[in-house]
């Protein structure tokens, strides 16, 4: 090669080396960026200019022309990639779970002795035991009606509790597809700036590539997530397997909001049906936030009778963790369906009477069947549904059991255990609507069913938010005499109440074959939560290994060794100070021919 032509090798050599030693300064500027890549230089050899073309038995004589910077790469692992990404998104399932279950457990205030409802019902208990040693002893009375409004007090804060946070989860779940919204513009702009550097094919867009994962990173923790990378550069996503950032379009969530409960349901908007006839009413059709009707049958981000399972993805993200625990309705105890019991021959004085007794029993475990199947898939992967609707039957049952005490030995004509309009006396009553009206044709007080036809009868029920203290007892407990007509004092009543209280009975929901009594029902509600707490708590801490786990890995293949840059910067360095020597030979001979031709 001329040695004017040799200079360019060496030139090539001191462009590539100062190249990759600012590629090395760059992975050691950034070795604490969040998201950062580190990248590594491939250096390759120019093309070769050849002198003598091969012939049939010697080879081509060629001359190189240096080196070059050929490209400058990120080093990644996609599979470590996908594994971080689905498993970051169920562990962030898995924290909201456990951190609802968390603030479940404050809400019940089993640490604050004093104030808590667990306080509250044992003193009302506590009293029912006293009463019936001296019931017809006003002292004890006053403290019935005293420690039955503690009572009610403090299950209304609890459920309320309950109710505000179902509604902070609501609001958040709007914030939520909001930020997943700007998160899928980003990475469609960071597509078009991307697609922008590499058009050319000569240059790699490292820096963007990485601001780019960081955001896929993000969005895999709010929602299960696919995507591919096109040959153009840009990545494709799909969120619930629906695509979301797709070519030069974002399509968005939105939320429309349930006029009913105000809770706000994801949906794509791509995917959502105008409906022209305003009278239209449906499950799914809901006003647009553009104020139109719209049909969102198919257009559900989420299908939340979907069971929660690892092997269907469906306990994968936060958006959908936060859709489960809050639910989609305020619950009561009306969501647990009751197992019916089996009718008794004895107890009928026909044959007649008992088939027909049987039949019905029959019609009861069947609608009961189709109670469990959706108490199942909705409230029972619900938290916040699930304590609700258990807790609310608590108070019904205590309700319930001692109105009905009081109820089966009211006496109109004496005026035992009667209110003062002559119904029969109730400890608790409904605030919206009577617990018996009179019948005056039959001359008689009828009780008032309650309607459970549909999922808003709150008017109707013996439910928490429905409940107040008689206020006949509040100014007058003695009401509750406890003394018969004839003056007797009225022991047996007192002694149901404690049978009532004992009786064991009950079950927390219909995947709980132990029976409970009042008494013991609340310990077991607590348990129940305590025992998913610790589920949850484990599961979460089992998955946060397992992506810590995966990170490790994944930074052993994407982060920067401070050694390694530093073992690379010496290497590029005293290939830049070879290729500066060798132009100084060079340069040593070009002067000594040029001055011994002189």
């Amino acid at each position: 090669m001329p040695l004017m032509g040799s200079l360019y090798v060496g030139t090539s050599g001191l462009q590539t080396s100062q190249n990759a030693l600012n590629t090395t300064a760059h992975n050691l500027s950034n070795m604490d960026t969040q998201g950062y890549v580190r990248q590594q230089v491939l250096e390759s050899d120019k093309i070769y200019n050849t002198i003598k073309a091969a012939s049939a038995v010697t080879s081509s004589q060629q001359i190189g022309l240096g080196v070059t910077y050929s490209r400058v790469r990120q080093v990644r692992d996609y599979f470590l990639d996908q594994s971080f990404r689905r498993e970051s998104g169920r562990s962030a399932f898995y924290d909201e779970s456990y951190n609802a279950l968390t603030e479940v457990e404050d809400l019940l205030d089993e640490l604050n002795d004093d104030a808590s409802f667990n306080k509250a019902m044992t003193n009302f208990w506590s009293t029912i035991e006293e009463l019936s040693k001296t019931p017809d002893d006003t002292t004890i009375q006053r403290m019935i009606v005293q420690n039955a409004q503690s009572f009610l007090t403090n299950a209304q804060q609890v459920y309320q509790g309950l109710v505000d946070y179902q509604n902070e989860l609501n609001a958040h779940i709007k914030d939520k597809v909001e930020e997943i919204n700007n998160i899928g513009h980003r990475i469609y702009k960071l597509n078009e700036k991307i697609r922008g550097v590499e058009v050319g094919g000569i240059e790699t867009a490292n820096d963007l590539r990485d601001e780019r994962n960081k955001a896929l990173d993000d969005l895999a923790g709010m929602a299960n997530i696919s995507y591919s990378e096109d040959i153009f550069g840009s990545v494709k996503v799909q969120v619930e397997g629906v695509d979301f950032v797709a070519g030069d379009t974002v399509y968005e969530m939105n939320v429309v909001q349930d006029t009913d409960t105000g809770f706000y349901i994801p949906y794509w908007e791509i995917a959502a049906i105008p409906v022209e006839d305003t009278n239209k009413a449906g499950e799914n059709v809901y006003t647009a936030p553009d104020g139109g009707l719209i049909d969102i049958t198919s257009a559900r981000v989420f299908n939340m009778k979907a069971m929660i399972s690892s092997e269907k993805n469906t306990d994968v993200g936060q958006l959908r963790a936060m859709l489960y625990i809050r639910g989609d309705k305020v619950a009561d105890y009306t969501d647990i369906p009751v197992k019916p019991e089996p009718p008794k021959e004895s107890d009928y004085a026909t044959a007649a009477e008992f088939a027909e007794a049987k039949d019905r029993y029959l019609a009861d475990c069947d609608r009961y069947e189709v109670d469990a199947a959706y108490y199942n898939q909705t409230i029972n992967q619900s938290i916040c549904m699930n304590i609700e609707a258990e807790f609310d039957q608590l108070i019904h049952n205590v309700v319930t059991t001692v109105n009905k005490i009081f109820a089966d030995v009211s006496d109109p004509v004496s005026g035992y255990m009667c209110d003062d309009d002559g119904s029969p006396l109730q400890l608790f009553k409904k605030v919206a609507s009577d617990g018996y009206t009179y019948d005056s044709v039959n001359k008689k007080w009828d009780y008032n069913e309650e309607n459970t036809s549909d999922d808003f009868h709150s008017e109707t029920l013996y439910s928490i938010p429905n409940l107040m203290v008689n206020p006949t007892l509040i100014r007058e407990a003695g009401k509750m005499s406890f003394k018969l007509p004839d003056g007797t004092v009225d022991y047996e009543t007192a002694a149901k109440l404690i049978e009532g209280f004992d009786a064991k009975i009950y079950v927390l929901n219909p995947n709980v074959t132990t029976k409970c009594s009042i008494n013991t029902y609340y310990s077991n509600l607590v348990s129940q939560v305590a025992n998913s707490g610790s589920v949850y708590k484990n599961i979460s801490a089992s998955q946060q290994a397992t992506v810590e786990s995966i990170d490790h890995s994944r930074e052993q293949v994407v982060g920067v060794s401070s050694d390694e840059e530093l073992t690379n910067m010496i290497k590029f360095q005293n290939a830049y100070n070879a290729s500066s020597r060798y132009i100084n030979v060079i340069s040593e001979m070009l002067e000594h021919i040029i001055m011994s031709l002189a």
